[in-house]
């Protein structure tokens, strides 16, 4: 990576992978122990309406316009502190700025003590902004850089008004998406009421303009591949991805294929014990990834549950090693496989430990 101000843009600070799981030790100490886990994080999908149709969109056969109370994300956020949980991420389903009471759900939290970031598809920037106390709020907003595909901008001198905000960005690369077999593009939902094809098709141009932004505002983005295909066809992406950015020079746009594993060792899933993800329909599931494997249907499978937002201290107080702690799910692409195979190991019973 070029430096820059001295610093180098890494681009794991700007995605989930084993290096962050890493500076949770004591975290993984407590299932060795068999005690209560205590999760990092919990992500939360305030709403399902979305302004974009993105022919990547991992929920297309989400049901569109459902979404939690105010009084389910303060039960949520309650639960999850009390548990010891100390991030909370306000992500998808849809738009979650999109939600009537974002401003309202971002302070409770704030005055919880959690520290708050927000994946938005950066249309509602300036509208927040306007209404004021919520961006001084977050450690970190990443924009979706899709946004170009569909003729956005976005008004990033808003953002940086708050100092302490770290602001990055994301763009989901799909100019392959003739292999793509994603709703928003062939037409066939689970459910049509109230879905959209995808206005727009992403072309090369529309990357370039990204790279051509996201540099010029240096702004840290992670360009990441549409995971919801058979392996090789992911490979190919790739393969194109890197083909791409090779003589680009670049100092702030990095493939983010960090935690990308064409096979898994195992289907030993623990990542409820660490990233829990609070869904619009008022349920807690084992994370927020599993529908970006393609047998998932593109949607939030009822085999993922793990509790209602009622019974999120039951369910964690009740779990013991080898119950609870470990869960298996063979998804065809696990986005948290490389942490699901650092906690097998740590989990794993061994003799003569004072010989590492």
């Amino acid at each position: 990576m070029k430096v820059i101000d001295n610093e180098k843009v890494q681009g794991k600070t700007y995605t989930s992978n084993v290096s962050k799981l890493l500076k949770h030790l004591p975290k993984i100490q407590l299932l060795q122990d068999r005690k209560r886990p205590s999760p990092v994080m919990f992500h939360m999908s305030p709403c399902n309406p979305c302004n974009l149709t993105c022919s990547f969109c991992c929920f297309a056969n989400r049901t569109m316009k459902e979404m939690l109370t105010l009084s389910q994300m303060q039960k949520a956020i309650d639960s999850f502190v009390e548990l010891g949980a100390t991030g909370m991420e306000l992500t998808g389903g849809g738009e979650p700025t999109l939600h009537p009471d974002f401003d309202k759900v971002v302070n409770y939290a704030y005055d919880k003590g959690l520290k708050i970031g927000v994946v938005t598809n950066g249309t509602r920037i300036t509208k927040w902004h306007k209404v004021g106390g919520v961006w001084d709020k977050l450690q970190w907003i990443r924009i979706g850089m899709y946004g170009f595909t569909e003729g956005y901008e976005y008004d990033i001198d808003a953002l940086r008004q708050y100092p302490n905000l770290t602001i990055g960005g994301a763009y989901i690369w799909d100019e392959n998406w003739h292999t793509s077999k994603n709703p928003n593009i062939i037409g066939v939902w689970s459910d049509t009421k109230s879905k959209q094809l995808s206005k727009k098709r992403q072309l090369p141009e529309h990357f370039n303009k990204m790279i051509e932004w996201v540099e010029a505002e240096k702004i840290p983005t992670r360009i990441a591949f549409n995971s919801i295909k058979k392996s090789e066809m992911i490979l190919e992406d790739l393969e194109m991805i890197r083909a791409r950015i090779k003589d680009k020079n670049l100092s702030y746009a990095f493939l983010s294929d960090f935690n990308w594993q064409s096979e898994r060792k195992n289907s030993n899933c623990y990542m409820h014990n660490f990233k829990p993800f609070v869904f619009t329909d008022g349920n807690v599931y084992v994370c927020p990834c599993a529908e970006m494997a393609q047998e998932n249907s593109y949607k939030v499978n009822d085999e993922f549950k793990i509790c209602d937002i009622d019974g999120i201290l039951d369910f964690y107080n009740e779990i013991q090693a080898n119950d609870g702690v470990r869960r298996t799910h063979a998804c065809s692409y696990c986005k948290y496989a490389a942490q699901n195979e650092l906690i097998d190991d740590a989990l794993t019973v061994t003799e003569h430990n004072d010989f590492a």
